[in-house]
């Protein structure tokens, strides 16, 4: 037989297959796009020179789509192979040796990844200037930036999949060479025994994803939640797979067990259907709730920063401008609001709105009844920690006009994060609190320590020196000890008005022409930072944009494979079923009993993942809201409306699906049932 042979032989089976073969032809060019388009704009010439933090984002994409790809095209691969085995057995059977089905499998292999890279690297190619566009609508990138077709970014796309199939290609070979014909012939019959009810592994499972949700129930520290995301993400996907191989069967069992309910038509062959067929099915189910987390959760969070920007941006820089000086002399207080007036009025704006004062940043630790000594951040841990910014009440009152009228040992207390008893003891000084603040107009926004913090309103200066002169004996008495160990800062905020332009012009000029006088302090290495609402806009809503790109972009991608892995899953089982709703009928089982019985068994294994997600996603609200605090959202009912609608959309969408694929398996179950 010559190469011809099988070269036609492998055309004819991708077309003969095409119910199998299309889809799966089709995600493996649209991963390949996706990829693609994920790598131009990683290495795209003009946004690398504009937006460094863009560029990080895209390249920790193309990592993702990579890894991705290889997973979802193994896994598709997986439920070819086994409806193909009845087919390549028969050759083996009619004569044809095993290097000759290889043979016909090196040239199926060959058309899929030319076809993948003919419809992926082509589709890239025309969809990259959209997204490319895109991404320049939701950041700041400029329209103008030039658009190329990127060599390196084909190259990778071809090699990366070329690698991918190449591996398929040689499982798939040690599959048909380990098998016997008879195995082959046996197809998707091989290894269906009744699973046994693994307890242990569904104990371990519901132990795991327990402990998941502990981690997100329980975590109050928004560094804590950085910390600790990972692990809980990792516990919970194992849990979830455990739970679905092991624990659904365990529960399936006890079911079968309650004769009041088993022995009914409908549940009877409802629970012994998935009983029987839940060990090829548990980890595509997985996979599905896994995958519909991950969508839910990237597109609620990048939609609620997106929407909330403003108000994020409002909590960060609450006037046009904050200036803040590190341990500042009298000097650079008494001198810099006139310097500013004069910078402001060559730049043609006016200053309004001012207001300034002293602030003492302390970092303590403490103990739950309230009592807080001073550290260090090289000498706890920070999520553990409190952070405190002290004003003086003439400060305060001149910058919200409000008169609190506090006696010595008396604060009045704005809580970022955190719990301040009404009575604490600082150091060995006891205060009482007052009032509770809704704002602090002039404190620093202790939100961006992402830890417990308080800004807490003192009688006046004389208090204010007390603490400083305590905390900065404590820093000296330490080895390791810097003069700016102690935050002692003079903070001016004022608004200008005037546009966006205007405001990055007078930044600049701020930054770079303060005199050295207000710029040095009296230790010689004086810190001073420029903050202005125009230019933290620009940061803010640029890395916002870019997370709701890539996080669309995901899930997109992701939602893709939920859809492929449900259209394979009811294939697979409408060709299973095939025999055994026929055999039903034979025992006396009427048309509309089998249908109410798939129709039973359709709906539990389909929507039981779309319902752990749900799950999941609720038991997770409560560590995604301290994450998104970590990006200065502190917004929940936005996010809490977010969630609702997101998950709202997606069941809509999942439902859409299930109406699609289920016509599907019953097109392929039916004609047995006349």
């Amino acid at each position: 037989m010559g190469k011809n042979f099988y070269m036609k032989l492998g055309a004819q089976n991708l077309r003969l297959n095409s119910k199998f073969y299309i889809p799966y032809l089709v995600a493996s060019s649209f991963t390949a796009a996706m990829f693609y388009i994920m790598s131009f704009l990683a290495n795209n010439r003009g946004v690398a020179t504009i937006h460094s933090t863009c560029t990080m984002m895209l390249q920790f994409g193309t990592v993702i789509i990579g890894i991705f790809s290889v997973i979802i095209l193994f896994y598709i691969n997986s439920f070819l192979m086994k409806r193909r085995q009845k087919e390549l057995g028969l050759y083996n059977v009619l004569g044809m040796e095993k290097r000759h089905i290889g043979r016909i499998l090196v040239w199926e292999t060959i058309y899929a990844y030319l076809i993948t890279m003919g419809g992926g690297i082509g589709g890239g190619i025309l969809l990259s200037k959209l997204f490319l566009l895109i991404l320049c609508k939701v950041t700041s990138l400029s329209s103008s930036i030039e658009f190329y077709v990127d060599p390196n970014s084909m190259l990778l796309t071809a090699l990366l999949f070329g690698a991918v199939f190449l591996v398929i290609l040689i499982v798939n070979r040690l599959r048909i060479h380990i098998l016997h014909p008879v195995e082959l012939l046996r197809g998707g019959n091989v290894g269906e025994k009744e699973p046994k009810a693994n307890w242990v592994l569904a104990i371990i499972g519901l132990v795991l994803t327990g402990i998941g949700y502990y981690i997100a129930l329980t975590t109050e520290s928004p560094i804590a939640a950085i910390s600790l995301f990972f692990v809980a993400v990792v516990l919970v996907i194992i849990g979830t797979y455990f739970l679905f191989t092991s624990g659904i069967v365990a529960l399936l069992k006890l079911l079968k067990k309650n004769k009041n309910f088993y022995y009914k038509p409908n549940h009877f062959v409802s629970v012994s259907g998935l009983i029987y067929r839940m060990k090829q099915n548990a980890a595509g189910l997985a996979s599905i709730c896994v995958l519909a987390t991950m969508v839910m959760v990237m597109v609620s969070t990048t939609i609620s920063l997106n929407i909330g920007a403003d108000n994020c941006i409002a909590t960060q820089c609450p006037q046009d401008f904050c200036l803040s000086i590190s341990d500042a002399n009298n000097t650079a207080a008494d001198t810099l609001p006139a310097f500013v007036k004069k910078i402001a009025t060559e730049k043609g704006l006016s200053v309004k709105n001012q207001s300034s004062g002293r602030s003492l940043n302390v970092m303590a630790k403490g103990t739950a009844n309230g009592i807080f000594s001073f550290t260090r951040i090289n000498d706890t841990n920070i999520s553990s920690s409190t952070f405190f910014t002290f004003l003086t009440e003439t400060d305060y009152d001149a910058s919200s006009g409000k008169k609190l009228n506090l006696a010595d040992d008396e604060v009045a207390v704005h809580t970022f994060y955190g719990n301040l008893p009404d009575t604490f003891q600082l150091n060995g000084k006891t205060y009482r609190v007052k009032t509770r603040l809704q704002t602090a107009s002039l404190g620093q926004d202790m939100s961006a320590f992402i830890a417990n913090s308080h800004t807490v309103i003192v009688k006046d200066e004389k208090v204010l020196n007390t603490i400083y002169q305590a905390y900065k004996a404590y820093i000296q008495k330490k080895p390791s000890g810097s003069p700016n160990a102690y935050e002692y800062q003079y903070l001016l905020n004022f608004d200008t008005g005037g546009t966006q332009a205007q405001q990055l012009a007078l930044l600049h000029e701020l930054t770079g022409s303060i005199p050295s006088n207000i710029r040095t302090s009296s230790n010689g290495s004086m810190r001073i930072s420029v903050h202005s609402r125009a230019d933290m806009t620009i940061s803010y809503r640029d890395m916002c944009g870019g997370l709701l790109f890539l996080g669309i972009f995901l899930s997109v991608l992701f939602l893709m494979a939920t859809v492929l892995i449900i259209y394979y899953k009811q294939i697979s089982e409408g060709y299973d079923d095939v025999e055994r709703f026929g055999i039903m009928r034979k025992v006396g089982m009427s048309t509309a009993e089998v249908k109410k019985a798939i129709h039973s068994q359709v709906l539990i294994v389909f929507f039981l993942p779309l319902l752990i997600a749900c799950i999941h996603m609720a038991a997770s609200f409560k560590y995604m809201t301290k994450l998104l605090a970590c990006l200065q959202l502190q917004n929940v009912p936005l996010f809490a409306t977010c969630t609702l609608c997101t998950i709202a959309v997606f069941a809509a969408v999942y439902v859409m699906v299930y109406a699609i694929t289920t016509r599907t398996y019953y097109k392929i179950v039916s004609p047995r049932q006349k």
